[in-house]
């Protein structure tokens, strides 16, 4: 039997490496928004990972949203990992834009709306409100806002991990095997007339 050299096993020709990896990185998906189409039922990640969308009420698809939704890339492509912005390993891009001071807002509501969550009496740990402005008196920017829609997943997170969702949903419950911040990215954000509500995806098989 001949002898193959290393260099001529393919185990995946569009793997890292290949002319093909390179022209895929290279020409990162536009986010669908901007191309006038619906958000996808999956997305491909910057580092080839495929995450499919967290269900979403019908009220809350973006193209029913009051005005332009903010959008979150690196280096051009759609999506950020939520571990990525809470680490601080991240910058998206154009990372100082004001994303509020032309609303004129002092504060605003951001919902995650997670499917299966169930809220206790007292509080809802999917939502809250909070300034547009960071520090006091800088309008918060793209790369702040990414950071507070964060820290709501990490915080509900923490809240619902193991614990139960409602009949249907349990695929997309909290824990370290099914969902968690790891796995977690966020798109873009839309304001549906009084609540911001993120695009989120989730790697789950």
């Amino acid at each position: 039997m001949a002898y193959m050299q290393p260099n001529q096993s393919i185990v995946n020709s569009g793997g890292a490496g290949s002319p093909g990896h390179y022209a895929w990185q290279a020409n990162p998906a536009p986010h669908p928004l901007t191309i006038g189409t619906e958000m996808p039922l999956y997305w491909d990640t910057s580092n080839g990972r495929q995450v499919k969308r967290v269900p979403r009420l019908r009220e809350f698809t973006p193209s029913q949203g009051s005005f332009p939704g903010i959008l979150f890339s690196v280096n051009g492509w759609g999506g950020v990992s939520v571990t990525d912005i809470l680490t601080r390993q991240t910058v998206v891009d154009y990372p100082t834009d004001m994303v509020f001071a032309h609303h004129g807002w002092r504060t605003t509501t951001l919902a995650l709306n997670w499917p299966g969550y169930i809220p206790n009496r007292s509080s809802d740990a999917s939502r809250r409100r909070f300034s547009t402005y960071m520090n006091g008196n800088i309008p918060m920017t793209r790369q702040g806002f990414a950071k507070v829609i964060a820290e709501l997943i990490q915080d509900l997170y923490h809240c619902a991990k193991d614990k139960p969702v409602a009949r249907g949903w349990e695929d997309w419950g909290f824990s370290e095997n099914k969902v968690n911040l790891s796995k977690v990215f966020i798109l873009s954000a839309h304001y549906y007339r009084n609540v911001w509500v993120p695009e989120l995806y989730v790697d789950i098989p």
